[in-house]
């Protein structure tokens, strides 16, 4: 079922306060351990079976990878749940699901698939930061979905699924969100990611195009194509418009030509474009060496369904993220961390905690590629994967709250 618009008003929350702290430095692995699971449905902890090698025992029908709001995610999603679940040697079957992310978008449909698909008792937390407003809570989703203007609200969610009869325990898988979730926390940290993602564009079309990229231009035309407008061809994916950015400020299409083309109706999919892309190539062949091997590499990853294909931009997300994280000296001031490092959020990392204490299974999944969060062979081969990397955890407590729930 899509996930519908929002339901009732905004409810009383006594999670006003905005005091936020640094509680010391933390990695996702701690919680978390190798129960991590991106974009590629390819778990990090190679006990579990991914997608290349078990896509027919997931009930899908090909390799394909989908993405997050697609019932076939929701599908590989359950079968490495119960997979985790038999490798914890846990004889309770799973009956029970958590969600914890940040777009009601995404991630509250991921949720809502997952709990059509399974039937399980769910409930589901979408944390957006808003400090300038009062604080609120939204239910969305036939009354599942807690859509908090606070990520402190964790803590009265917590006491909420429990008086609606959750038993939080071995039969419970949680599912948590990575990116603007437990780590750079949306509303509150989240701009440092993307300025990470912003930083490892410029480093990719500095070495494709070296001295003749125009950065004043690509910033317009990024900042142009990055709306809803062009999402026919874009897809809204930081691949697509990374590579298209690049095709046009390597001037093999020019920019207004693209916009021209998007409005008339005779560009409307990604396809397309690098057809488009191939034909100007053979006909007028412009550009570097490396811009060919870059357009190459992304119609490969096209053909085979990879929606990831601009792999050397991601590969420098990762090298530029990972420069960002537990960057900051640890007596630097709170806002200093939030503007400069990317974070762990403290309400995630305490809620994750508690519920693991309960016995209950927890899996980081996320959209994130796994280029922008593992080394690769090569130039990042030194550098650890993106969830063994300590950095500060900051935000507020909620341990308090969720001490006096047991």
């Amino acid at each position: 079922m899509e996930l519908g618009p929002a339901g009732v008003g905004a409810l009383e929350k006594t999670a006003t306060g905005l005091t936020l702290n640094n509680f010391g430095k933390a990695k996702l692995a701690d919680v978390f351990e190798d129960f991590v699971i991106y974009r590629d449905l390819e778990p990090l902890d190679k006990r579990l079976p991914g997608l290349k090698s078990a896509a027919g025992k997931m009930g899908l029908s090909d390799q394909s990878i989908p993405r997050k709001r697609e019932i076939d995610y929701a599908r590989a999603a359950r079968w490495f749940a119960e997979k985790s679940q038999t490798l914890r040697n846990e004889s309770k079957n799973l009956a029970e699901l958590l969600f914890l992310g940040d777009s009601l978008y995404n991630d509250g449909q991921a949720f809502q698939n997952l709990h059509d698909l399974t039937e399980w008792q769910a409930a589901c937390f979408i944390g957006d930061e808003k400090s300038a407003e009062e604080a609120a809570v939204e239910m969305h989703g036939e009354q599942t979905i807690y859509s908090a203007n606070r990520w402190a609200a964790l803590g009265d969610w917590a006491g909420h699924i429990l008086a609606q009869g959750l038993a939080l325990d071995e039969r419970t898988l949680v599912i948590v969100d990575i990116d603007k979730t437990v780590l750079g926390a949306k509303g509150r940290n989240d701009a440092v990611i993307d300025h990470a993602r912003l930083e490892g564009i410029y480093r990719t079309m500095d070495s494709v195009l070296g001295a003749n990229f125009d950065r004043a231009a690509f910033e317009r035309q990024y900042d142009e194509l990055n709306r809803a407008a062009y999402h026919s061809v874009t897809a809204d994916n930081q691949d697509f418009l990374a590579y298209i950015c690049l095709v046009l400020n390597a001037k093999l299409i020019q920019f207004d030509e693209f916009v021209k083309e998007v409005r008339g109706g005779n560009l409307d999919n990604f396809f397309q474009f690098t057809r488009w892309v191939n034909s100007r190539m053979m006909i007028n062949p412009i550009g570097s060496e490396r811009l060919r091997q870059v357009h190459e590499t992304v119609m490969n990853c096209e053909f085979s369904g990879d929606p990831t294909p601009f792999k050397s931009f991601r590969r420098q997300e990762f090298i530029t993220t990972i420069e960002r994280m537990g960057n900051m000296a640890s007596d630097a001031s709170v806002d200093e961390m939030l503007q400069q490092e990317i974070t762990l959020t403290n309400e995630v990392m305490e809620m994750a905690k508690w519920l693991a204490a309960r016995g209950c299974l927890l899996l980081c999944m996320s959209d994130k590629p796994s280029e922008s969060a593992c080394p690769d062979g090569s130039e990042s081969a030194d550098l650890p994967p993106l969830h063994r990397v300590e950095t500060h955890l900051v935000g507020a407590t909620i341990q308090a709250q969720l001490d006096a729930l047991g």
